[in-house]
């Protein structure tokens, strides 16, 4: 590795030149710390645990193809948005990306993975944050079997709690003036 590179995580290294490593054709695995990625740290309650990172960097078909796949896992513990309770999310990413350096152009195709401009190292908890937040869901929540607002839902779906089962049309009471009229 660079000396450049400031060891920190335990092997994996703060920085990272992306291209610099697909050209040796390198591999990254171990872990990052969770406290390392601010923006992913919001969005969880205490007691998430560290990143799980594997990452392959190669050359691609081509002079200036280079390419960066792998898994990012991590479990996080977050607040349910059904049941505002704390729960444990799995989530996994599977980053495969184009590295580019600045002012080289190619045509993308539909099929091809995005593309990342690298002018200068990157923060590996920074680009491992950025795939792990567009891993997230929208809104999580526990499985509807396993939250404890489920039974409501549950309860609402089924019939909106009138024993008959029917949904009692609001306008009902209209329709019986107009009847005796």
């Amino acid at each position: 590795m660079s000396p450049s590179w400031k060891e920190s995580h335990g092997h994996l290294p703060a920085t990272i030149d992306p291209i610099q490593l697909a050209e040796r054709g390198a591999r990254l695995t171990g872990t990052l710390p969770l406290k390392s990625m601010p923006r992913l740290m919001q969005t969880c309650l205490e007691g998430s645990e560290d990143v799980y990172v594997d990452l392959l960097f190669e050359r691609g078909e081509g002079e200036q193809v280079f390419l960066m796949h792998g898994n990012l896992r991590v479990r996080l513990h977050m607040t349910c948005q059904r049941c505002l309770e704390g729960m444990d999310l799995d989530v996994e990413a599977a980053p495969w990306l184009m590295l580019m350096r600045p002012g080289n152009r190619r045509d993308r195709l539909d099929d091809e993975p995005d593309i990342l401009v690298v002018d200068k190292p990157l923060l590996l908890s920074a680009l491992v944050e950025d795939e792990l937040l567009l891993a997230l869901p929208m809104v999580p929540t526990h499985a509807l079997s396993e939250c404890p607002a489920g039974t409501y839902v549950k309860q609402r779906t089924a019939g909106g709690g009138n024993p008959e089962g029917k949904k009692k049309n609001p306008f009902a009471a209209l329709d019986e003036l107009k009847k005796t009229r």
